[in-house]
């Protein structure tokens, strides 16, 4: 077993600022490597269907940096570096892809922006798939399997990000069903010359799905969820600008929050999806909730619940299940330290995934543990719904990194090659990991350009 320290990491490069700005030491936990769940090798896509939201809300966006005083100005024309318009012109593909109306890239293509960022970073990444985490004298203990042996391997450091979205199988996941990453993988994988297709899910990841099978096959295509229709996703002035600036958004109600969540987010379909969908005869929705299936007679036969209406009970010659994982899969991961922790902060609750939510922190940490767990994909109810999504990650990496400056940014810094008083008496470098990570890590790595504490 290897015990990894990010402490004894490769150093991290210093921001050109007589300031002397610094900021904390990033890992990145993945199995594939940087963006690989854009691409066919991470199980979520095949890597040609397009992203759902504007590639110009980039690893920077909305460039909007205050966290850091005098050094605000400096920090938003460094992201710059990173994103994708300059991604673009490094590649001589900005003129064609102004001239061709701004399209959205291709998963594939945001993989390489990603990578293409990432490269001109300086951070660990440790190619690795988590297995266990846990709490151990003060610090957070992650054990993963490593390399092509998957031999076991444990990394030691003071803060923990979760920014994957989980377990490829969802809320339906057997025999009857086939997975997302099953489908990409193996696509419908059935005999039937025009089988008959259940997408069960009402979010980006259904609508990506159902987008693909109506150029690659000639059955029919049944749209699954609980809403009464497909809804699509709103992207107007207003909305957006909840995503961009969040600062009135703990003004609203919780039952406003989670409508606009519900509006703009979860179990919505984008509006190029929507276009290109409902222009196919082919495809329709169903509502209800799945409550049972199995297979009979070569088919799979759902259970479909709808409150006040007798259940219906319809048959396919594919499932598939695009409900997606739980929001709170990696407690799962937690040892008995840890999970005591995260108990102990959210109380005595039943309420789980929301209990949760209510507990993070402007910093998007879980308030009341220690060491820091930082759960962005979690933040959306509490500190504003883009951070939960692509919509703005230049923001989510100042929450995340420019906490440690708020309030003492005016304040002397020391200078460039000093140690600063750290946790546990360590010479100030505060060591941060996060794992199965895509953009949220990767615009944190990027905040890297300005040191390290």
């Amino acid at each position: 077993m290897a015990d990894l320290d990010l402490a004894e990491a490769p150093g991290v490069i210093f921001l050109d600022h007589p300031a002397g700005c610094r900021v904390h030491r990033v890992g990145l936990v993945e199995p594939h490597g940087v963006g690989a769940n854009w691409t066919a090798v991470g199980g979520r896509t095949n890597g040609r269907p397009r992203l759902s939201t504007s590639p110009e809300k980039d690893l920077g966006f909305p460039y909007a940096s205050d966290g850091y005083g005098p050094l605000a100005t400096e920090v938003n024309a460094r992201m710059q570096q990173f994103s994708w318009t300059r991604y673009l012109v490094s590649r001589g593909e900005y003129a064609t892809w102004v001239d061709s109306g701004r399209p959205s890239p291709r998963h594939s293509t945001w993989a390489g922006y990603l990578r293409w960022a990432a490269d001109q970073m300086d951070f660990s990444l440790v190619r690795g798939l988590v297995c266990g985490l846990e709490i151990v004298g003060g610090r957070w203990e992650v054990t993963g399997e490593a390399g092509v042996a998957g031999d076991e391997a444990r990394l030691y450091l003071d803060q923990l990000m979760i920014s994957g979205p989980g377990p490829h199988d969802g809320l339906l996941s057997g025999d009857a069903t086939r997975s997302v990453e099953e489908f990409w993988r193996l696509g419908l994988d059935t005999e039937v010359a025009e089988p008959s297709v259940a997408v069960v899910g009402g979010g980006e990841t259904a609508a990506t799905i159902v987008e693909y099978l109506m150029h690659q096959h000639a059955g029919p295509t049944t749209v699954i969820s609980p809403q009464p229709v497909v809804y699509s996703r709103g992207e107007g002035y207003f909305e957006n600008a909840l995503y961009s600036s969040p600062e009135r958004w703990r003004e609203l109600s919780e039952k406003d929050r989670r409508d606009v969540i519900a509006r703009t987010d979860r179990g919505v379909f984008s509006p190029r999806a929507i276009e290109s969908i409902t222009t196919d005869a082919r495809v329709e929705h169903r509502q209800g909730t799945v409550v049972s299936l199995a297979r009979v007679d070569g088919q799979t036969e759902l259970v479909l619940s709808n409150p006040g209406r007798p259940d219906r009970v319809p048959r396919f010659d594919v499932v598939i299940d695009a409900t997606g994982a739980r929001p709170d899969w990696f407690l799962d991961l937690f040892g008995t330290v840890a999970r005591k922790a995260v108990y102990r902060a959210v109380g005595d609750t039943t309420d789980g995934v929301r209990a949760l939510e209510r507990r993070i922190g402007e910093d998007l940490a879980l308030d009341g543990i220690s060491p820091r767990l930082l759960l962005p994909t979690l933040a959306g109810y509490e500190q504003g719904p883009g951070f939960a999504n692509l919509s703005s990650l230049g923001l989510l990496s100042d929450r995340v990194l420019g906490s440690t400056h708020r309030g003492k940014a005016d304040a002397a810094a020391p200078r460039r090659g000093a140690s600063v008083p750290g946790p546990a008496g360590r010479a100030g470098r505060r060591e941060m990991a996060a794992f199965d990570g895509l953009d949220h890590a990767a615009a944190s790595a990027a905040m890297l350009r300005g040191g390290e504490v």
